[in-house]
This record gives structure tokens, sequence and C-alpha cells, in this order.
């Protein structure tokens, strides 16, 4: 089969996006796929947390600005600190070239499309996008390239809530604009503490409007172990591979597997 491309898309920050990516592409790697992260978040925390920026020479910066050199996507992906676990890394300065490439739309924003998509379906199982908290062009983009979109939900929150009709609008409307293939795949609830009410009522809440169906069975836990992990810049499965939310990353790889037929 082809790769399966996924953007991870919420225009709210704070709604562990970066986690989810990185932590899932390490628990599909675990299961023996080959995966690609590509941070098109200028934040670059993805970056951070599969390589060591200072090594990073050529980035998503030099593949958007000098698209007649198809070896630049190359140059810029780079094996991360886990096996069968590759980074198309990214850079601060990034964010500067919006403003040019806004210049020529909409044709610009196939941009990412053009010199991801061919490429990571052809080199890896899995390509996950971890993406800016906005709904503007790197977002765009990523919904341009991508097959599946995850869009992660902070229980705690019902601000999270206005980004995740947001998003799942915005997939609509590029599915029509010229990516057809687009599916929303599952909303992932993060940050679950069944002792809040306020954790229960959101969870509820979610499944009255959206259904069981469109809602990973897997739910992420808030937990002090992955904020620990981050600032070791480790994922939760090689920080602390014992602990619930390595658990629950496990099963997430399994089931996002089970979900699209990949069963070998």
């Amino acid at each position: 089969m082809s790769g399966k491309i996924i953007a991870l898309v919420n225009n709210k920050g704070g709604v562990g996006k970066t986690t989810l990516t990185v932590n899932l592409a390490h628990a599909l790697a675990n299961r023996k796929r080959s995966v690609l992260v590509a941070d098109t978040d200028s934040q670059c925390n993805a970056t951070s947390l599969l390589v060591d920026p200072n090594f990073v020479e050529t980035s998503l910066y030099e593949v958007l600005e000098d698209r007649s050199d198809n070896s630049q996507l190359e140059r810029a992906t780079y094996p991360s600190f886990y096996e069968r676990l590759f980074c198309l890394a990214n850079v601060e300065e990034t964010s500067a070239l919006e403003f040019d490439l806004s210049k020529d739309l909409p044709a610009n924003y196939q941009l990412l499309r053009n010199q991801l998509r061919s490429y990571a379906q052809e080199q890896y199982d899995y390509t996950l996008i971890d993406c800016p908290p906005n709904l503007g062009f790197f977002v765009i983009n990523a919904l341009f390239a991508a097959d599946f979109v995850i869009v992660p939900i902070l229980c705690g929150s019902s601000f999270s809530l206005e980004g995740l009709t947001r998003a799942i609008n915005l997939i609509s409307e590029i599915r029509d604009a010229g990516n057809p293939d687009l599916r929303f795949l599952r909303l992932l609830i993060n940050a679950v503490d069944k002792r809040t009410s306020m954790s229960r009522i959101v969870e509820d809440q979610l499944i009255k409007n959206f259904g069981e169906e469109e809602i990973f069975k897997t739910k992420i836990g808030t937990r002090a172990a992955f904020q620990q992990a981050e600032y070791l810049r480790k994922t939760i499965l090689r920080y602390a591979p014992r602990s619930p939310g390595a658990k629950a990353y496990r099963s997430l790889g399994k089931e996002v597997t089970e979900i699209l037929g990949d069963t070998e």
C-alpha cells in the first residue's frame, strides 16, 4: 500500500498537538512501520523533540524556498533519536516565507502537496504533519497534502471545542477545493482527568455531538510524565515505557493501524 499522510490540526494552541504527533509517530515506529514527522510549525517543537536542532542544515525553509531542487526534501529529512522514525525538520525562519508565498494564492496552497506527497507515500508507511495552532497558510498546505486529519481536543476546556468546529469545517472546504480524498479520521480526546466534572462534561458533549464512531476509543490522560519527558526531549514511550501514558499511545498506534486497514 502507499503511505498514509495524516495532518494533526486544531487552531487552538495548548491542545497537545505536537505531543500527540511525536508520541503517536514513535508508537507507529515501534509497530515496525517507517514513519516521517513533517514539522510545519515554525515553533519547531516537533523538530527539537526528534533531532538535535544544532545539526539541522537544510529544513522545510529550503524545501519551500528552492522548489526547483528536488533533492532539498531528502536533505531536510533527518533520522530521529528513534528507530524507523524520521523528521522533516523546520526552523523559525520558515514563518518569514508565509508573506511571499501568500502572494500567489490559491496556487501556493498546493506547495507542500507538490513537494512532499509523492515522496512521503513512496518512502514511508505513515507521515504525520505537525501543524501550527491556527488555520492559516501552512495548515491549509498540510490539508492539501494529507489523506486524513486527526483533531486533538483538550478534554478539560470548552474553548478547544471552537477550534474543533473550525477545523472540521476547513476539512470540508479543502476537500471541495482540490483534495477530494481528504478524510476526517477521528477526534482524539486529550488530557482526560476522570476526577474532574469538566472532563466528563466535555467528553459526553463530544460523544453526543459527533458520535462515538468519530472519536478514538483510546483517550490520553493528563500526566506529569508528559511534561517531564518533553523537558528531557524524549517521547513518553522512551522516558517512561511502563507508564499509563505510554500504554495509551501504544493503544492509539494500534487503533490507527486498525482503522486504516493496516493489519500486516
